[in-house]
């Protein structure tokens, strides 16, 4: 690499640190505001705070590291024009576009680096920190597992559960199973269920054969009756993890499985959607940075910098809101995730393109 290409680089290297270091103090401050008044009444130690804020950390960088860049391009490319070292470089011969290469390639590995944390770092760290959130911050913090679900397997069973609870117990449980390949079902209900290993057993219930234009054939009564399934089918009774909080892979699965068991995959299918979505704002928030520096000049650093700002806090407040209307199925999944991206990207390819040809 030449030496101006490593002198421009590690010009913006030092401003990126410190934006990083700056913006992830100011929001765990922040954090710390949200939840003083729950950490002065239940007296939680300094070790659980700290704890809390090590665990809230990774999730930060999905908006810290973006902003953190965008900063320090405007930051240290302002510099370079006040001081004239820009116009010595392109005086030489260099084109502006050259000079942006090497922070193209750099927001390159940053979101490679953004993907490996996404995948199971930052979700890990999120299931972790709502755990201790609802520990020490709420009496009552275990939820009703659902109700009214309705599914069906690879064996072509239905399924009606009234009520999940905890400890994977259902009740008030129906079954339509086809899993016998005859023309006519047998119906199992139950008035509890527990789902053990691959196994789900019924408790207390009755066994109705139909036969002939659906008409009872046979009926009977059962203490327990075991109903052999695929492992991955706890799935479906699983309310514990939000997709914010599962790994990729286990994204992904989830995703396979309720595809299967005929559950909506909506919000699942925006999280992973998303989760890409993110990678790729680093180099669309560097383009940003770089149309922003073709527009303010020499006199752009400070304006500049509070301008690019304000522009990532209105991305991520938009982000926010598409996603959310994706998963009431206002937007499909794949815009709601990617709209942000589009829309602040090609606003910055328009005016780069526009005003490099002055450069």
């Amino acid at each position: 690499m030449r030496l101006y290409l490593k002198y421009i680089l590690s010009e913006v290297i030092g401003p990126f640190l410190l934006g990083i270091l700056g913006f992830i103090l100011v929001m765990l401050i922040q954090i710390l505001y949200e939840f003083s008044d729950f950490i002065i009444l239940r007296k939680l130690s300094f070790q659980t705070v700290l704890k809390l804020l090590y665990y809230k950390t990774p999730s930060l960088l999905v908006f810290v590291i973006p902003t953190a860049l965008l900063f320090a391009i405007i930051f240290s490319f302002s510099r370079f024009i006040r001081d004239g070292e820009l116009f010595a470089l392109r005086s030489n011969g260099i084109p502006f576009v050259k000079l942006t290469l090497p922070i193209f390639v750099f927001s390159i590995f940053l979101s490679i680096i953004l993907w490996i944390l996404n995948y199971s770092l930052i979700p890990n760290s999120n299931y972790k920190a709502n755990q201790m959130i609802q520990r020490y911050f709420f009496l009552n913090p275990l939820p009703v597992k659902g109700e009214n679900i309705f599914f069906h397997d690879e064996q072509s069973r239905y399924y009606y559960v009234k009520k999940i609870k905890e400890n994977n117990i259902m009740e008030n449980v129906m079954i339509y199973d086809l899993s016998l390949g005859e023309e006519f079902p047998i119906l199992l209900t139950a008035k509890t269920a527990i789902w053990s290993e691959e196994s789900l057993f019924l408790i207390d219930g009755m066994i109705h054969k139909l036969g002939k234009d659906h008409f009872l054939m046979w009926e009977g009564r059962f203490k327990t009756f075991k109903i052999n399934l695929p492992k991955e089918f706890m799935y479906v009774f699983q309310r514990d993890k939000t997709p914010q909080e599962m790994t990729t892979s286990e994204l992904w699965n989830r995703i396979k499985v309720f595809k299967k068991a005929g559950i909506s995959i909506r919000s699942l299918d925006v999280e992973n959607n998303l989760r890409i979505a993110q990678t790729v704002a680093i180099p669309v928030f560097t383009l940003l940075a770089f149309a922003v520096i073709l527009i303010t000049g020499k006199g752009g650093k400070l304006w500049g910098t509070a301008f690019s700002i304000i522009i990532a806090f209105f991305y991520y407040g938009f982000t926010i809101i598409v996603r959310s209307l994706g998963e009431y199925a206002i937007f499909p999944p794949f815009l709601s995730a990617w709209l942000p991206n589009i829309s602040l990207g090609s606003i910055s390819l328009g005016v780069f393109l526009w005003k490099i040809r002055k450069w």
